[in-house]
Formats: structure tokens, sequence, C-alpha cells
């Protein structure tokens, strides 16, 4: 059954910071002329087919279903059913992926709302939208994020002069360009004030055309600290390399689960506690294990194991379990709950 609920709460779009995202020098958009916007966990997001909207990889990689439980299409709240980030997950670009695309299937189709084009365009210029930070870093202008949709028009650049700008730099999280995954794009003119992509709003889109009938070219990815007031361009990952993977009928679902970790055994020095999980959708490959002592002057990582034969030194602290579950459709967290932690007496 469809679960809608109106709104989207602070928390939710202030759950996590990506490395590029919202619209630094943009102009206030309203969300009825996009409604194919989404926004998922601080990140954006477009409507690519009626249940499934299209996000940055980096958006949904170690994340659990508690952060990703749902999708806001057109003011609208929709339960998240399944997440599959790219096959090349895996390879890294810094802290973030090189592959950075992913999907989030809604439990129900977005009611009345046309789904976006994906591809090319030869345009010499492009909207970015997000609704994340809106000045620049270190700038000394109020940085903090209102959570109101922008739109802004940047200049596209050819890949060799987008090789060229980031040649001696890297991005917030360490990336480098890519040309064969990636387009960039850069404030048009130049000149004050810039407009560039940054915190906020990763995985929302850089688009061509009508808002009503929009070519989406690529999803925000990463961008330099300063969220272009070093004059460096925003990178997007390549919507038209990526279109057959985002619009895949069958693409490979990562294991994703509502149902927290759960310690079993008995809680007492020298007795065995065992780490279960349950509930999957998208069976998990690899599931990796941290078992964490807490309670003293730091936490302390103890074991990978599933199984945790308790210490002495246990004795009077927390034990705390974690479990990350992997296979070729992505890497996901499960979510925490108080039956992830075992209270061992002293």
């Amino acid at each position: 059954m469809t679960r809608r609920i109106v709104g989207l709460a602070v928390a939710c779009a202030m759950a996590a910071a990506a490395p590029a995202g919202a619209v630094v020098g943009g102009e206030p958009v309203a969300e009825s002329a996009v409604s194919w916007f989404a926004t998922i966990n601080g990140c954006g997001g477009v409507l690519v087919a009626p249940d499934r909207v299209a996000t940055a990889g980096h958006c949904v990689r170690n994340r659990s279903m508690k952060e990703l439980q749902y999708v806001d299409v057109g003011g609208t709240l929709y339960k998240t059913a399944r997440v599959a980030m790219h096959p090349g997950w895996r390879r890294d670009n810094g802290d973030n992926v090189l592959d950075d695309v992913a999907i989030i299937q809604m439990d129900s189709p977005a009611a009345g709302i046309a789904p976006v084009g994906l591809g090319s365009a030869n345009v010499a210029q492009a909207t970015i939208l997000g609704r994340g930070r809106s000045t620049a870093p270190g700038s000394g202008a109020n940085e903090t994020f209102d959570l109101h949709l922008r739109g802004a028009t940047l200049r596209l650049m050819a890949d060799g002069s987008c090789a060229k700008a980031w040649k001696h730099h890297r991005g917030n999280g360490g990336e480098s360009f890519d040309a064969a995954r990636m387009l960039c794009a850069i404030d048009a003119d130049g000149r004050a004030p810039l407009s560039s992509g940054c915190n906020g709003d990763s995985g929302g889109p850089l688009y061509a055309g009508a808002p009503a009938a929009p070519v989406v070219l690529g999803l925000v990815s990463w961008g330099g600290s300063r969220c272009g007031a070093d004059h460096l361009p925003s990178v997007f990952a390549d919507a038209a390399r990526y279109r057959s993977f985002l619009l895949s009928p069958s693409p490979i679902w990562a294991p994703l689960t509502a149902d927290p970790a759960k310690v079993t055994g008995t809680k007492a020095v020298g007795r065995k506690l065992t780490c279960r999980t349950s509930g999957f959708t998208g069976r998990p490959t690899k599931l990796e294990y941290t078992w964490q002592r807490q309670g003293g002057r730091k936490a302390l990582n103890v074991s990978h194991a599933k199984s945790y034969t308790v210490r002495r030194a246990d004795a009077g602290h927390p034990l705390v379990c974690s479990v990350i579950a992997s296979n070729d459709g992505g890497i996901l967290s499960l979510p925490f709950a108080t039956s992830a932690i075992a209270h061992i007496p002293r």
C-alpha cells in the first residue's frame, strides 16, 4: 500500500552532507514547475520512470533503510522499495564513487507527474537545480541551508577544458575528472555573483529545455570545496552514459532491509554473542560486521567477525554490533536499534 505524506521534514533534508549539490547564486524556483524533482535524505534526484528516481551513488552508499525510507517527489512522500547503485560502485574516486549514479524504486508511481528525459543535447547552457546551500563556503555570507529550491544557468564545458581546469586540483572529496563518465559546467559569464553546485543537493539535475519537458544531461556529483568561488566547474555524472542503467528494467538491487541487527547469546564474560541479520530485499553476497566496545574514553573496535566471545575487558561496557551488507547492486548499512546492543554486567 502506498504511503503518502505531503511535505518533507527538515531533519530528513539535512541528514546527509554530500560533496556537491545545491545552487550557489541561484534564483528561487516554484516547486510546482519542476514536480519531477526529488529529494532523498539531503540529496536531489529526478523522476526517470513513474516509480523510479535517479540520484547520485554517493547519496545512497552506506546509508540505511531508515535514512532512505522516503522519497519526496512533487511534495508527496513515497516509500522506498528498492535501491540499486551502478555495478561499478566499488571503484572509488577519492571519497566518492567513480560511477556516481543510483536508482531508488518507490513503492508506487508518482501520480500525475511525467518523468524526465535522459541524454544529451546540443546546447551551450543548461540549468542546475537544487535546494541546499546558496552561498559559497567561506564567503562570510549566511551559510545556513534554508531548503528552498533554486536554479541557475551554467555554461557547459568541453571535456578538454574541464580536464585542464581540474588538472592541478581535486574535488573536495579528493575526486578527479574522468571525461568518459562525467561532464562539467561553470558560471555562465565568470563574473560575480558566481553560480555553482554546492553542498546539500548532490544527485540533482543539470537539464536543458523547458522545466515542463526537460532533458537531464547530468546528475550533480562533486565540485571544489569553495563551490565555484575558486572558479572551478561543477562536475556531473553524464546522463547519456548511464541512461541504460538508470532505465534498466532489471538492475541488480542492493541488499536493503528495515530490520536492524540483533545480538543474541549470553551477555557474560567468556560467553559467545552473535550478530544476526534478516529481512533483506536483494540478497547480500557479503556481510561486514563490526563489534565495538563503548563507554570508555573512546569507542574501541574489538572484532569484525559475526560472533564474538566476551572478554574480561568488556565487563561493565555495552557492546554494539553494526553490519554493512553489499552485493553487485550496492553497499548499504543496517539501521541501528537497541537490539544491536549487549550490555555486559561487571
